[in-house]
């Protein structure tokens, strides 16, 4: 853990901390990071895990059956709200089960209204870059509704923090940046061309010292933040340094456009027959071509973020993680 996440760490010291979605990527990162600076810390699940860890106790609570939050939110001070709806892996349309709109929304107006009744004094929300990016997916406004009734409530719910997080990378097995590795360490990833776009992304630790800066400051109540590592990337970029981070040359691309194109509605096409997610799709080739920056800068100026890390420098670390089979 670096000085600055456990500098945090200490500033929270003494504050009793409720983290729901604790089972997910970031939220067992962020176990591990209060755990390791010697927190005690209380993780919100639907099922216990079979493990039990030093420090953590595990309160067993459904954010969509209200009765079970009661006793998981007694004498906790602050609430960091991860959970959303996980999809299975051979979903071919990840963004548009409708059990995101019932965990995000329902679950969320749930969770908020316990936390005031137990006296709850602060709620950080984990939403994403996908309500600000243009996207349409039910996953994208539920993370929009969610947002909206905890900010329009103010007066009535504990102070609460919105972080927009930009694609999080810094995983051997899971999220974008994991299945491109895997991906091209198959040569199963196409050569990319530069398609002039940019992309803003953040590691796990600062995504988790975005967390606990808002949980940390009074002035964070109320505001809305976008959390990335403060650089932009392109898809030829990327391909390019994971390429070489796996020991292969990175070709240059031949493929045409309307080519890969072409390819993405074959995938499409495979998707529906076999119903489960292709290499390459139309949603996939979508995101690998269209711009998606944004603005870090205010978390920096108001609460004092400061990213340790970037992609180029971070994937030497997660790809040894990914040879091993962490």
């Amino acid at each position: 853990m670096n000085e600055r996440l456990q500098s945090l760490c200490n500033d929270l010291r003494g504050t009793d901390i409720l983290v729901t979605g604790a089972s997910g990527r970031i939220g067992t990162r962020l176990l591990d990071v209060l755990l390791e600076a010697g927190m005690p810390v209380r993780a919100l699940y639907r099922e216990p895990p079979e493990q039990s860890r030093d420090d953590l106790q595990a309160v067993e609570g459904d954010l969509l059956c209200p009765a079970t939050l009661t006793s998981a939110l007694e004498g906790v001070e602050v609430v960091i709200h991860l959970a959303s709806y996980a999809p299975a892996e051979d979903d071919p349309h990840p963004e548009e089960h409708p059990m995101h709109r019932q965990v995000t929304v329902e679950g969320t107006r749930n969770l908020a209204a316990a936390a005031r009744q137990a006296g709850v004094r602060r709620l950080v929300f984990a939403s994403s870059t996908r309500v600000i990016d243009g996207s349409t997916s039910l996953y994208a406004h539920s993370k929009k509704e969610a947002e909206s009734l905890l900010l329009e409530e103010g007066d009535q719910l504990p102070e609460v923090t919105v972080l927009r997080l930009a694609p999080v990378y810094g995983f051997p097995r899971q999220g974008g940046i994991a299945q491109m590795i895997a991906a091209i360490d198959r040569g199963h990833f196409p050569s990319l061309p530069d398609f002039a776009d940019r992309r803003s992304l953040v590691f796990v630790d600062d995504a988790i010292q975005a967390l606990l800066l808002s949980a940390v400051h009074a002035r964070a109540a109320g505001k809305v933040f976008t959390v990335t590592d403060l650089r932009d990337y392109s898809s030829r970029e990327i391909y390019e340094w994971i390429s070489m981070a796996l020991g292969r040359n990175p070709t240059p691309s031949r493929i045409p456009v309307w080519l890969l194109h072409l390819g993405a509605g074959v995938g499409d096409l495979l998707q529906r027959l076999l119903r489960r997610p292709m290499p390459l799709s139309r949603e996939r080739l979508r995101k690998l071509t269209a711009s998606a920056c944004f603005d870090g800068r205010p978390l920096v100026q108001e609460l004092g973020y400061q990213p340790q890390h970037d992609l180029q420098s971070a994937l030497a670390e997660i790809i040894a993680a990914y040879r091993s089979g962490s």
